[in-house]
């Protein structure tokens, strides 16, 4: 399934044309010819557009070696930096947030709306290898940026949000792709975050009153295949999805075509976030929720994404040094997402100047230090089949073997001669005994 959405089709007419509710066009025989080719390629194809089919694909292998990544939540939220990335539906959503009415009547004249937070966020300090820099030293092995948040702010110049992009206003750079540039010949994965919908886009809106899909059509599906085909990034983590189905959504076509046709069809990995009932059950990897740890082996790879600011994803002007995640905490989750077959994806929030905070920095370089001594029960390994076996010990594993083994994915380690790791996470004050470890 093959589409684009900057090659004119016959007489003109765009792929979004076609789609467009709004406009009623005669099908010429050029329109028909594509759209037979593409039943044909779907018919064809090795994955179909249905969840059966489209979960049964097999997570590339790489995402479950890697183990963890940095989430970057970062957008024109950076500007006012109170509070939380959700600030513009806080101030004029269906139930403001009184605190938030009350900064912005504070410290900005009337009539401010949110797009005029967009030119002042110039990102003048931005540097891209610098957050390379900081990502590497991290020990993490996969990056993953907000390309556009629910604000509809996208960090690339997209074709379908020509007037509110980080090329158009703001920065006067494409975010998305001096990161991608600066990540290539490194060892970290580069992925993307893309929120559904948009708070506030009138089709969004529009869609909701009258049951229409042209949002989608327009504006959220395009720009899917759009950073896909532009950026090859190897994490599509999808948000955003839980007002709508997924057949709204289109979820189900974008990643057919993302895993038969797509120039990452074989190692791009996905989230579960696709509709409001795919969460938990559809699609690549589980996230279930923020914050997720259930501290329990599950059947089904999942990861942990959490802050490193306690209480908000993007940068935020009043946090105190004590809102921050101890390096200890950040360990902790690390042992007890990995050994029970998650991966640990960090939030940092850089502020609207393009940096990150220097508190955040300091703790990434740390936790970094610490992986590097023991990334031999980090990087490659699988869960013991038992954990939590003694107060607070997590096991992590692998095998003698290099064999690659029909049940490599995912399952734990029972067998003889197996290596295992033991997290440690709170020093005992008498005899320390591991209750389920046998030694020769």
């Amino acid at each position: 399934m093959s589409l684009s959405y900057s090659t004119p089709l016959c007489d003109n007419e765009h792929y979004l044309r076609l789609n467009d509710p709004t406009i009623t066009t005669t099908p010429t025989m050029c329109t028909v010819v594509f759209n037979f080719l593409l039943w044909i390629t779907i018919a064809s194809a090795k994955y179909q557009p249905t969840w059966s089919s489209l979960d049964a694909r097999p997570l590339p292998l790489w995402y479950d070696d890697v183990k963890f990544g940095i989430f970057c939540h970062w957008g024109v939220y950076s500007v006012p930096a109170f509070k939380s990335a959700w600030f513009w539906w806080a101030w004029k959503g269906t139930n403001p947030d009184k605190d938030i009415v009350s900064y912005v009547n504070r410290n900005y004249k009337p009539g401010t709306t949110y797009a005029d937070f967009a030119k002042d966020f110039t990102a003048e300090l931005f540097d891209a290898s610098e957050f390379v820099d900081i990502v590497k030293s991290s020990g993490a092995k996969y990056f993953v940026l907000t390309s556009k948040h629910h604000e509809g702010y996208t960090m690339w110049p997209s074709r379908t949000s020509w007037n509110w992009n980080s090329v158009d206003i703001g920065p006067k750079r494409d975010i998305v792709g001096e990161l991608k540039d600066a990540f290539k010949g490194t060892d970290v994965h580069f992925g993307l975050y893309y929120s559904m919908f948009d708070w506030f886009h009138p089709m969004y809106i529009d869609d909701t009153k009258y049951n229409t899909t042209a949002y989608v059509d327009q504006v959220s599906f395009p720009q899917l295949i759009e950073i896909v085909s532009r950026y090859k990034p190897e994490i599509i983590w999808s948000d955003g999805d839980w007002e709508k189905s997924d057949d709204y959504w289109k979820s189900k076509q974008f990643l057919t075509w993302l895993y038969n046709t797509s120039p990452v069809k074989d190692t791009v990995v996905v989230n579960d976030r696709w509709g409001k009932d795919a969460i938990g059950k559809h699609g690549g990897f589980l996230t279930y929720s923020d914050h997720y740890d259930p501290g329990k082996l599950l059947n089904r790879k999942w990861e942990n994404c959490m802050t490193m600011d306690k209480f908000a994803w993007g940068n935020r002007r009043t946090m105190k040094s004590t809102d921050v995640n101890t390096v200890h905490t950040l360990i902790e989750q690390l042992a007890r997402t990995i050994s029970c077959g998650g991966n640990f994806l960090l939030n940092v929030g850089p502020n609207m100047h393009g940096k990150i905070p220097a508190i955040f920095e300091d703790r990434l370089r740390e936790l970094g230090r610490f992986i590097t001594v023991n990334s031999e029960a980090v990087y490659g390994t699988k869960p013991w089949i038992y954990q939590n076996d003694t107060g607070n010990i997590w096991y992590t594993s692998r095998m003698h073997s290099t064999k690659l083994r029909s049940d490599r994915l995912f399952n734990p380690q029972i067998e003889a001669n197996t290596v295992i790791y033991a997290w440690i996470l709170d020093m005992p004050t008498a005899d320390l005994k591991l209750k389920r470890v046998k030694t020769n």
